[in-house]
């Protein structure tokens, strides 16, 4: 557990724009969560739940194509007001991050394509995971 609490706080320190990160196990139990202060949620974190066991399922779903496609490293699913990533860990547990997705400032039209940095995300994960 120590090492989900070292992962999510090294989350929420590197970027300001994610608003909730969690880790759940194979069945969608959050092991460990973290919210950022000040921060509503827009969605019950009950509503949460049931996203992440319907998470777990498709990630369990995308693993019977290993073998053709390579392992998944992560889904980003947008909407106008939050990005929502999942990642897989080891054991069969879900990185689950909620990021802000607000327009960007000083475009023409309203952009809603700015990216979330997954490089570092990932490097992040690969950091945490990779320690002892």
């Amino acid at each position: 557990m120590e090492k989900y609490e070292k992962l999510l706080n090294m989350l929420m320190d590197f970027n300001s724009s994610i608003r909730f990160a969690a880790v759940c196990n194979s069945t969608g139990d959050i092991l460990w969560h973290s919210q950022r202060t000040g921060v509503k949620n827009k969605i019950p974190l009950s509503d949460t739940k049931k996203t992440l066991q319907r998470a777990v399922g498709a990630w369990q779903e995308r693993s019977k194509v290993t073998d053709k496609v390579g392992r998944g490293l992560y889904v980003i699913a947008a909407y106008e007001k939050i990005k929502r990533i999942t990642i897989p860990l080891d054991k069969g547990n879900l990185l689950f991050i909620s990021v802000t997705n607000e327009p960007l400032q000083k475009t023409k039209n309203k952009s809603y394509g700015h990216l979330v940095d997954m490089g570092k995300i990932m490097s992040i994960v690969d950091f945490v995971n990779s320690a002892k």
